[in-house]
């Protein structure tokens, strides 16, 4: 029962069947037909939320997708007799091939959110003038539905009640679905997707896929919504579908009511919508638009006042957990077996796991990183430190796939790694953490190592990792708390956590002891030597130098983006290159004039 009530999919549904009780009991029709449009709107905030909430990626190209599948129901009919459900089809396809489209290029090269909202917004402008010209489509003068036939399968009533019911088993249907997908592997991925790029793509997510999926989804619902509407009104025009309202309001009732939630859309409507249309006839006197003066400045109230819309606020009063979209049990008390390994190194101890040959990569006209060759062995611990600025965090983006090398080459076991995109590098066996912590806000502890262990493997297998791994860095006890609620030391063992999870043969550590006390640090050196006694190969950048020099096997020294040093940390300590690169030259000179003075007045 407690699993039920805290179901969101669950609670919309239950919210859309008490409206339409109500609208069934004591509403004239009038008010019936407010109430399908308000479903209409419903319909349409859930199909956006999933890209604009649960992706993060906020398409302003909804209209689109609503105008076409609204076209492709009214022509289809008009033209060639075909039942309205088969346009609703045909338009769904149209709509998810326009969404491939235009997601591709801005998911495909990593370009930022407002270049794709920007591009989505050029689709609705560019189908709004097409159509506009478009004769055969009516032009600016709209198109009619034909009435010949009536009921079901050409889902034209002649009363407002069947109309209602259909667009409530819309929204349950589309509610269903969406439930089931986000407590499904691509729910979890689309929240990291959301959450942190970055820690998403370093987990093994390949988030050009990701996202494209959510954005044809997102967009084949929507044209639903516009081929129903198109046969519940019977006339449509370029301004009633394609028009730049469309997408405001989606926007105005998902924001009030909560991005990122499926009640959020579907509380937000059913406040707002009818609320409207109440101040429309009450303000009428005042103008066409005074209304929409009250819907802006609500918007405006609840982003400064009501972060997160009304089920935000909600979720916060009741402890933050309930009406949960998402369910997930990663075993408790699991004993501590062997780590994940995606490819075991199949190499003695010593023998080359990764080897880089003059890698180097500018920014314009500045070069972060000269010509590196560098190479790291079989089962050992390799520092690598250096100066700030010295390219080291440059370094490991290139071995992790963050952005290409400008020239050089590298190779994981033989197979070349360098230009791959980090999800692919993550799935060869190399796993990386940052130098500014990278966590999953949404999550807790327990589903963020569980996402980093999904990807290529069932529920099942990634729900055993990640229980192992929760245990192996000691974060078992805190495996239901939010990510965000965690110490530094807590997100630092969750890094390393998440890094794990993804089953490395090379691990990339980015100053994890940054920030913790001694005994911290110490706690961490001992959680290092354990990953490289079970077979992970560690590379290491730190600037705590008595951890780097207790722990590291052999350093290499950085510095302007070339290495100057590399040895024993014995040896590496003593080369006056690296005293001089992390004290300056006069610091050197001075040093040896104190000790030669000091040799001077000893044989004094």
């Amino acid at each position: 029962m407690a699993g039920a009530l805290r179901s969101e999919g669950a609670v919309a549904i239950l919210v859309i069947w008490v409206a339409v009780v109500i609208a069934f009991t004591v509403l004239n029709a009038y008010w019936v037909s407010v109430a399908v449009m308000m479903l209409v709107w419903c319909y349409l905030c859930t199909a956006w939320n999933l890209i604009g909430g649960y992706v993060g990626q906020v398409s302003f190209g909804h209209g689109a997708f609503f105008g076409v599948g609204a076209y492709c129901t009214i022509y289809l009919a008009t033209t060639y007799g075909i039942s309205p459900w088969l346009g609703m089809v045909v338009g769904m396809a149209l709509s998810v091939v326009l969404a491939l489209a235009a997601g591709y290029i801005p998911f495909r090269k990593g370009l930022s959110h407002l270049v794709f909202a920007l591009l989505t917004l050029a689709l609705a402008y560019a189908l709004f003038y097409g159509v506009s010209g478009v004769r055969a489509l009516g032009g600016t003068n709209g198109m009619f539905m034909p009435l010949d036939e009536t009921g079901l399968a050409a889902l034209r009533f002649n009363d407002l009640w069947p109309f209602l019911l259909v667009i409530a088993v819309f929204n349950t249907v589309l509610l269903l679905v969406l439930q089931a997908l986000l407590n499904s592997r691509h729910g979890f991925i689309w929240r990291a997707t959301r959450d942190n790029e970055a820690a998403a793509a370093a987990s093994g997510i390949n988030l050009f896929r990701s996202k494209q999926l959510a954005f044809a989804i997102s967009a084949a619902a929507t044209s639903v919504a516009g081929g129903f509407y198109a046969q519940f009104v019977g006339f449509i025009d370029p301004h009633s579908v394609l028009g730049v309202h469309v997408i405001i309001l989606i926007l105005l009732f998902s924001v009030v009511g909560g991005t990122g939630t499926l009640l959020g859309p579907v509380v937000g409507t059913l406040v707002l919508f009818p609320l409207g249309e109440i101040m429309r006839v009450q303000l009428m006197s005042l103008g066409a638009g005074a209304h929409q003066l009250v819907y802006g400045a609500a918007l405006v109230a609840v982003i400064l006042l009501l972060p997160g819309g009304l089920i935000g606020q909600l979720r916060r009063a009741l402890g933050g957990r309930w009406f949960s979209g998402f369910t997930l049990a990663v075993p408790h008390s699991v004993a501590a077996g062997p780590l994940p390994r995606r490819h075991a190194a199949d190499l003695e101890d010593g023998g080359k796991i990764l080897t880089a040959d003059g890698v180097g990569r500018d920014f314009g006209g500045v070069t972060a990183l000269q010509s590196v060759d560098l190479e790291v062995r079989q089962g050992e611990i390799l520092g690598l430190i250096g100066p700030n600025g010295a390219g080291k965090t440059t370094f490991f983006n290139l071995l992790g796939g963050s952005f290409p090398p400008s020239r050089g080459r590298i190779t994981l076991l033989g197979q070349r790694v360098d230009g791959l995109a980090p999800h692919e590098c993550t799935q060869l066996g190399i796993a990386r953490t940052f130098q500014i912590t990278q966590t999953f806000a949404s999550f807790t502890v327990a589903e963020a190592v569980f996402t980093a262990a999904l990807p290529g493997r069932s529920f099942d297998e990634a729900r055993s990792i990640a229980g192992r791994v929760l245990v192996r860095v000691g974060l078992e006890a805190r495996r239901d708390v939010p990510c965000a609620e965690l110490t530094l030391s807590e997100r630092r063992r969750l890094e390393i956590a998440r890094a794990l999870a993804t089953g490395p043969s090379l691990l990339l550590l980015d100053e994890v002891m940054a920030g913790l006390t001694p005994t911290e640090v110490t706690s961490v050196i001992t959680l290092i030597r354990g990953l490289r006694a079970e077979g992970i190969t560690v590379v290491i950048i730190e600037h705590v130098m008595h951890a780097v020099m207790e722990l590291c096997d052999r350093i290499v020294v950085l510095d302007a983006g070339a290495v100057i040093a590399e040895g024993l940390p014995s040896e590496v300590s003593r080369d006056p290159h690296v005293i001089e690169a992390y004290l300056g030259k006069r610091a050197q000179q001075a040093s040896a004039a104190a000790a030669s003075d000091n040799a001077d007045n000893g044989e004094t």
